[in-house]
C-alpha cells in the first residue's frame, strides 16, 4: 500500500478510536426500520442468530470513461447474505454481477462478476459502525469495478437521530491489488431520511467517489428514494439516482430488497 493508503487507514483508526471512546453497543437493530439509509452504509447491524437476505440492483445509463466513450450497465450487487453474531456484530458475503453495454466501439461491453466481497461489521455506538472486509473472484475486464487479486475495504457508517428524522453518513477506503494496485479510491456520502409513516421513509443522498493515484474521472450522485416495510420482516428501498459528474451514470434507476429470517 503507498503513503496516501497507509495515511487514509492512519486517519480511519484515529477517528474510530474516538468513536469508541462511548461504551461499545449492544443496540444491535431487532426490529426493521422505514428510517435507515438506501446506497450509504447503515450503523444497524443484526440481532444474535439473525439471518438477512439482500438483492440490489440498477440500471445506469451513461457512464463515461476518461476517454469519451460512454457505456449502460446493469448492475446486481448486492446478491448475499448477513448472519448476527450478538454483542453489536455481523458477519455477511455478497455478490456483484455486471453487465455493460457500449454506446461505443471502445467503451466496455462484457459481463461477469464484480466479484465476490466477505465481510465483518461492529457497531461502535448508537452513533457509528465499522465494516471491514475484501473482494475476490472477480473480472478484470469488467467496469466499473473490475477485480484481479484481492481487495481490502474498510468503511465507517454514521448516524444520529433527529426530532424530524434520520441523518447519516459514511467514508470508506478501498484499495484493489493485482495489476489494478494503483486505483484505490475513497468513498463517501451524507443523507436524510424523513419519517411519513411508521413503514414509508423517504431519502434523500448524496454519495461520492474519489479516485487516488491515476487518471480516472470521480462519481458524485444525488439518490432519491423510500425505504417502505412491505412486511415486519421485509424491506423494499427503491431509488432514482442522477449523476452530477461525468465518470458516474448520468442517471439510475435500482432497488433494494431485505428479507430478515
Amino acid at each position: 500500500m503507498d503513503r496516501k493508503g497507509l495515511l487514509a487507514v492512519a486517519v480511519m483508526i484515529a477517528t474510530l478510536a474516538l468513536s469508541c471512546l462511548p461504551a461499545l453497543a449492544q443496540q444491535h437493530q431487532t426490529k426493521m426500520s422505514a428510517l435507515r439509509p438506501i446506497v450509504i452504509e447503515t450503523v444497524d447491524v443484526l440481532a444474535a442468530n439473525r439471518i438477512a437476505l439482500d438483492a440490489g440492483a440498477a440500471f445506469e445509463f451513461d457512464r463515461e470513461l476518461t476517454n469519451g466513450a460512454q457505456y449502460d450497465n446493469l448492475r446486481l450487487a448486492p446478491l448475499g447474505a448477513r448472519f448476527g453474531l450478538g454483542s453489536g456484530a455481523e458477519v455477511g458475503a455478497a455478490l456483484a454481477f455486471s453487465a455493460n453495454d457500449a454506446d461505443e466501439g471502445n467503451a466496455p461491453d462484457q459481463s461477469g462478476l464484480e466479484g465476490l466481497a466477505l465481510f465483518g461489521k461492529l457497531q461502535l455506538n448508537s452513533f457509528s459502525a465499522l465494516r471491514v472486509g475484501l473482494v475476490v473472484a472477480g473480472d478484470d475486464d469488467i467496469a466499473p469495478y473490475p477485480n484481479d487479486g484481492v481487495d481490502l475495504f474498510a468503511n465507517l457508517a454514521l448516524q444520529k437521530n433527529l426530532e424530524n428524522g434520520l441523518l447519516y453518513g459514511e467514508f470508506g477506503y478501498k484499495a484493489q491489488g493485482g495489476d489494478f494496485d494503483t486505483n484505490s479510491y475513497f468513498n463517501y456520502g451524507i443523507g436524510f431520511a424523513m419519517p411519513v409513516s411508521a413503514i414509508v421513509g423517504l431519502n434523500v443522498e448524496l454519495v461520492g467517489e474519489q479516485a487516488q493515484e491515476i487518471g480516472v474521472g470521480n462519481v458524485l450522485d444525488l439518490v432519491l428514494g423510500a425505504n417502505l416495510l412491505l412486511a415486519d420482516n421485509l424491506r423494499l428501498a427503491p431509488y432514482l439516482s442522477l449523476g452530477l459528474n461525468d465518470a458516474g451514470p448520468d442517471a439510475a434507476v435500482g432497488g433494494f430488497l431485505e428479507l430478515r429470517l
